[in-house]
């Protein structure tokens, strides 16, 4: 796994909570569709702040396990927080890399994740390796970003000038922040079947995406710093003129296009 560009716990709860504002019902749908139901064993990677846990929880029921699995300790402190505020008892929380997981063979009927292969460097291989810990017959459903595909209306150069950043930052570490565009065949080439693909891309207003954009680009900021793709006198203007976007909001948002893809083992 990479270096995290993003912020863990309780400083980057906030931005995890808008995206699942506003990814979430999309994510619910495609997980009924991929067969999520009453009684599974989940194994949910890379459950972060617990924004689908508890969520997963509720459809699986008391028949039903859900193994939630995060690197970072920080993210599970407050996703046991939400599971025990949310009353469910049928969530086993792991602290792990998913390269390091070590569960039984075959022991889960569904496999998920949301923008967890975008931070790995080899996501075929973990893909492959997933695959051992599905039933015959189990499904993994991911879904990921080609974050080269937001957009903005009128153009916002500060706003598109940043996610390139953080498109090259991705890079710089052997990471693919695009690799939605892709996971259709990777997911062919790790050996699943009978995939189904669709991609799914929410437009919000300015005015509602603006203070996401300043959570994201001030996190961002010391990691650009660090690798030198930016000066310090480049990210406070970058930083300055996001501000000052903060009071222009008009027009609208376009997220990057998000993959939704399952198969079958």
């Amino acid at each position: 796994m990479g270096d995290y560009v993003l912020e863990v716990g309780k400083k980057g709860f906030d931005r995890l909570k808008f995206i699942n504002d506003v990814f979430g019902e999309h994510s619910k749908d495609f997980l009924i569709r991929a067969g999520l139901k009453e009684g599974q064993r989940i194994l949910e990677v890379g459950c972060g702040t617990g924004s689908m846990t508890t969520w997963l929880a509720n459809q699986v029921g008391v028949t039903g396990q859900i193994i939630a699995v995060d690197a970072s300790e920080k993210q599970l402190a407050l996703a046991r927080k939400a599971a025990q505020e949310s009353g469910a008892t049928n969530i086993e929380f792991v602290c792990s890399t998913v390269e390091a997981l070590n569960l039984q063979s075959g022991s889960v009927d569904l496999i998920y994740s949301r923008l967890l292969l975008m931070h790995l460097k080899d996501p075929k291989q973990v893909l492959i390796d997933l695959k051992r810990y599905l039933r015959t017959g189990g499904v993994i459903a991911c879904e990921e970003p080609h974050a080269s595909s937001l957009m903005t209306t009128p153009r916002n150069e500060p706003i598109e000038r940043m996610n390139e950043l953080f498109v090259k930052l991705g890079r710089l570490q052997g990471l693919d922040f695009n690799i939605g565009d892709k996971l259709y065949s990777i997911m062919i080439s790790a050996g699943y079947s009978k995939i189904r693909a669709c991609f799914i891309q929410p437009v919000i207003s300015m005015s509602e995406a603006i203070d996401f954009v300043l959570m994201g680009a001030s996190e961002i900021a010391p990691a650009a710093l660090k690798s030198g793709m930016v000066s310090e006198q480049d990210a406070k203007q970058i930083l300055s003129d996001l501000q000052k976007t903060k009071y222009e909001r008009e027009g609208n948002y376009t997220f990057p296009r998000q993959a939704q893809i399952y198969g079958y083992k």
